[in-house]
């Protein structure tokens, strides 16, 4: 588990990072959502260690290896994938070297092996960027953009990579995509981020959402969903249809205003709106 805690990022005087708070646990893949600029990859450059923040980060485990591909793929362009991935284990001082005709076949660009990387179209340096990163089998894995330039076949053989080879009980996931359709098939929770801050946080169990403004709730349901406040200092509940439909049948919550929206809809709504999760780890 790995515990971020008011964790704040500033350059030049500019937030990039504001106080963001997640708890992270193990055997789940997270959709980390928000456009160019909003955070995402100084987010996973904070778990890095690679950028000075304010905050905490709180790893459990003694024992953790980092694998990422983080914007652009870096190899040396004249030298082959097999040298490439060959020379990174060695400087990561990794013993799977040994492996890296099984990570090649896993990712789908063994026939490669001995192609030089500059002559690689884009979707084959992705592929080879999460080869790297799956060397020495890490237990956080950070994958910015890993659909990036491939093809719709390769957009499937990538989900299904993550689905099958990627996710593991042992292992923390975090993607961060553009693509809202792929994401929506293969994580367990969506992190949505605006201008440096998390905006919501909700698990990804069906295809449609609600959004309205909170009349009424228990304080035992409250712990059950999503509250945020907008800029009039309402408070506004988002939920999943199917989260909703439960509550509504056993206990009391009043919800004015229903909307009901898919992750597009859902998306657009955040980034518009002037709204905060009010949330405490």
């Amino acid at each position: 588990m790995i515990l971020i805690k008011d964790v704040s990022y500033h350059v030049d005087g500019k937030s990039i990072l504001k106080k963001v708070n997640l708890k992270l646990n193990k055997g789940k893949v997270y959709g980390i959502l928000g456009p160019n600029g909003a955070g995402k990859t100084t987010l996973f450059k904070a778990l890095l260690g690679a950028i000075k923040y304010e905050g905490k980060v709180i790893n459990d485990d003694s024992n953790t290896l980092i694998g990422k591909l983080i914007e652009y793929p870096a190899f040396y362009p004249n030298l082959s994938c097999f040298e490439n991935l060959k020379l990174h284990a060695s400087y990561a001082q990794l013993d799977d070297y040994q492996d890296i005709d099984s990570l090649l076949k896993l990712v789908g660009i063994f026939n490669a092996k001995n192609k030089k990387f500059k002559s690689l179209s884009m979707g084959m340096k992705q592929r080879l960027g999460v080869a790297k990163a799956l060397m020495g089998n890490p237990n956080i894995l950070l994958l910015d953009e890993p659909t990036n330039g491939l093809d719709p076949m390769g957009i499937k053989e990538m989900r299904n990579l993550i689905e099958k080879e990627i996710r593991s009980k042992d292992r923390i996931v975090m993607i961060s995509s553009h693509n809202l359709n792929e994401i929506s098939h293969i994580t367990d929770t969506l992190i949505f981020i605006n201008n440096g801050k998390i905006i919501l946080e909700i698990e990804n169990e069906d295809n449609v959402y609600i959004i309205g403004k909170l009349k009424e709730i228990s304080s035992e349901q409250q712990e059950e969903i999503t509250l945020l406040k907008n800029d009039k200092n309402e408070n506004i509940a988002i939920l999943s249809k199917k989260k909703f439909e439960e509550m509504s049948q056993n206990k009391t919550i009043l919800i004015e205003e229903i909307q009901y929206v898919d992750l597009e809809k859902l998306y657009i709504e955040l980034m518009s709106l002037a709204v905060t999760e009010v949330k405490t780890i």
